[in-house]
Formats: C-alpha cells, sequence, structure tokens
C-alpha cells in the first residue's frame, strides 16, 4: 500500500474522530463513563497522528530522532488506547462504579510495565531502533514482550465479559468483544503483508462503541449509574406496544428515610445511601430488565415476564443485597426500603402508565404496611 494512501487513511479517520470529540465537547457530558469514552477518542486520535507523522517521515535520515519520537509516541498512545478501553468496560460493565475490580487492576499494572519499555526502548532500543537511513528496525524480543503485554489486558477484559455474559445485554457485549479483534485482524493482515497499514482500524472500533456511549448518555442516571425515566418509557412502551396482552413484572424500590439522612448527615451521605441502592439493584435485576433510577428517592426494575423470574424472586434477592450491604456500618445507620412487586395483565394495566401508576401504589402499600410495626419496635425499646 502506498504510504500517501496510509496518510490518507489516518487523516480521514482522525476527522471522524474529531467530529466525535467536537459532539461530545458540545454536549458537555459529565459522566465519568462518557469521559472516559472521550479518553479513547483522544487516544485513538494520537495514534493516527502519531502513524500518520512516522509514514510521511520514514526514510529521511536527517529526521532519525523525529522518528523515534513519533514511534514512541505511537507505542505509548496504542497502549493507553488498550487500556482505556478496559477501563471503560470495567466501569461501565463489570465495576461497581465506585472503584475499579480486579480486571481494571490488573490493566493498569500491564499498562505501566509497557510504559517503561517504551521509555526504557528510548536509551536501549529495546524494540525498535532508527536506522542511519532513516528505516525501522524492530527488536523482536522486546517488541514481541510490548505486544503481547498489550493483547494480556485484550484478553483479560474478553475473558471477564464472558464470565459476566449472563449480567450484559448481548448489544454491549457484542460490541464491547468487537473492539479489540478489529485491530487485531487489522494487525494479522499487517504481519501477513507489511505493506498494509491498517491503524484506522482502531476509529473503526472506536466508533463501533461510540454507540454504547451515546445510549449512556442519553439513558443513565449520572449518580448511581441506572437507567432513567427516559429508558423506562421506551422499554416499557416496546412491551405494550409489542403484544396487546403484554405481561410485564417489575418492582418498585423507595428508600426508605433518605431526608432524614439528608438533614443529620448531609447530602452527600444521601447521595452515597442512593449509590448503595443502586449497586444492590444492579446485582439483583434480571438479565433483559430495565433498571432505572426513577426519581429522587424511587427505582424501579421492570421485565418482560417472559424472559425473567417472578416479582417476589427479585425482590427477595434485593434483601439479600442490602442485608450484604448493611453488614458494613455506616453513619447513618443500616440501609433499608419499602418494595413493591406488580405482575401485570392487559385487564389492570393496558398501558405503560397504568402499569407505573400500580406499581407505585403497591410500593406506598408496602411503606405504610412498615410503618406500624416500626413503631412498635421503637415502643417496645
Amino acid at each position: 500500500m502506498d504510504v500517501h494512501v496510509g496518510i490518507a487513511l489516518d487523516a480521514l479517520s482522525v476527522v471522524f474522530m474529531l467530529v466525535l470529540v467536537g459532539g461530545m465537547w458540545g454536549s458537555r457530558a459529565k459522566s465519568a463513563s462518557s469521559k472516559l469514552y472521550f479518553s479513547l477518542v483522544v487516544a485513538v486520535i494520537v495514534l493516527l497522528c502519531s502513524d500518520a507523522g512516522y509514514m510521511a517521515l520514514l526514510g529521511s535520515e536527517e529526521a532519525r530522532g523525529a522518528l523515534t519520537a513519533v514511534k514512541s509516541l505511537y507505542f505509548v498512545a496504542n497502549a493507553a488506547v488498550i487500556w482505556v478501553w478496559a477501563i471503560y468496560v470495567d466501569y461501565t460493565v463489570l465495576g461497581d462504579r465506585t472503584r475499579f475490580n480486579a480486571f481494571g487492576k490488573l490493566c493498569t499494572a500491564i499498562l505501566v510495565v509497557n510504559l517503561g519499555l517504551v521509555a526504557a526502548n528510548v536509551g536501549t532500543g529495546c524494540m525498535f531502533s532508527i536506522t542511519e537511513a532513516g528505516a525501522f528496525e524492530v527488536n523482536p524480543a522486546g517488541m514481541w514482550a510490548f505486544t503481547a503485554l498489550n493483547y494480556l489486558s485484550a484478553i483479560v477484559m474478553l475473558v471477564a465479559l464472558l464470565v459476566h455474559s449472563a449480567e450484559i445485554r448481548r448489544g454491549v457485549l457484542v460490541r464491547f468483544v468487537l473492539f479489540p479483534m478489529i485491530p487485531l485482524a487489522a494487525e494479522s493482515v499487517h504481519l501477513a503483508d507489511p505493506s498494509l497499514v491498517l491503524t484506522c482500524s482502531y476509529a473503526v472500533s472506536a466508533l463501533m462503541v461510540y454507540q454504547i456511549s451515546q445510549s449512556n448518555l442519553v439513558y443513565t442516571d449520572e449518580l448511581t449509574g441506572l437507567g432513567n425515566r427516559r429508558q423506562l418509557a421506551d422499554r416499557l412502551s416496546r412491551w405494550f406496544h409489542d403484544a396487546q396482552s403484554a405481561a410485564v413484572c417489575g418492582i418498585m424500590i423507595d428508600l426508605d428515610g433518605l431526608k432524614g439522612i439528608n438533614d443529620a448527615h448531609g447530602h452527600g451521605a444521601g447521595d452515597e445511601a442512593l449509590v448503595l441502592v443502586g449497586d444492590a439493584i444492579r446485582a439483583s435485576a434480571p438479565k433483559e430488565s430495565v433498571a432505572v433510577r426513577y426519581g429522587g428517592d424511587e427505582f424501579i426494575v421492570a421485565w418482560n415476564a417472559d424472559e425473567g423470574p417472578e416479582p417476589e424472586t427479585v425482590a427477595a434477592k434485593l434483601e439479600s443485597e442490602k442485608e450484604a450491604a448493611n453488614e458494613r456500618p455506616r453513619p447513618w445507620g443500616p440501609l433499608d426500603f419499602s418494595v413493591g412487586c406488580l405482575r401485570s395483565d392487559a385487564a389492570t394495566c393496558p398501558d405503560p402508565e397504568a402499569f407505573v401508576e400500580r406499581l407505585d401504589a403497591l410500593m406506598y402499600e408496602a411503606k405504610r404496611l412498615k410503618k406500624p410495626a416500626s413503631s412498635g419496635q421503637a415502643q417496645a425499646n
């Protein structure tokens, strides 16, 4: 492939990436998920620009120092792309949104080692060197070590995705799995025919993940990481529209005592309590369900009755998650919430609005029934 064609492909890919950056900048997205995707796009842009710069300078005897610099930047960006993708996956579908789990920590350790290799290469040539004629010369041992470590990060996260596949929606899972596969296929082609340089494949992968990022922006509650009312409305509308006798299951959760927590311990403590409820819901919700923060302290989990368990089963699992969360003492006391359960039918809930109204009434009935018990316990004490 002609060098000019490679540079043109990189340049065109950069333009597409800059359009994404401009759109995300204009949306002023503040969530951690959107910031991670923004970082991923920036890393891909740096990778493409360094690759184009390398191809433009290749063969120039006067530019050996510049060639070493841009190629080193290329490898730094390459490692960064894989790492940001891994952390994005970790945060978006594997982590608990307050810390990175073991998968993310391992990928971070691999990144540090790879950056050390690139830094060492500047003085030792352990990965590559630029000849006096301005040609790229590979040190196989160092280059294979870098490549193996880079793809070890990808393999770690792919294994993590497959281990948790039962908890991840199919469309999200497929896009995340394909992200490293496309550049890997491109690099395999390059190994078979070194004249074919397809760094632009990273842009294709980034664009493929863009839909997930946009869904997170449109449908995600920033505090808890659950969905929002818009996502619930879209999913319920689809379910009730698909069948005249749609059967939809749902539970509605109301965090007890949020105002008291805010008044006594501050809104930061209240936010922490809401995040804990969100984590418990995420761990309890059926695979194909929609789990959302419906209001300030109210949450809804809904699913097609044919694709999940009975509501009482999910509520019991949620109760277990609450007990596990309460094993760690917190300043405001144990976490508690009220839950209403519903399996709808066409007669009682002919549309999404009726479904939510009925669920809301059941939740408040459960809350009302708890109050006498709480009062009696207080009197006994």
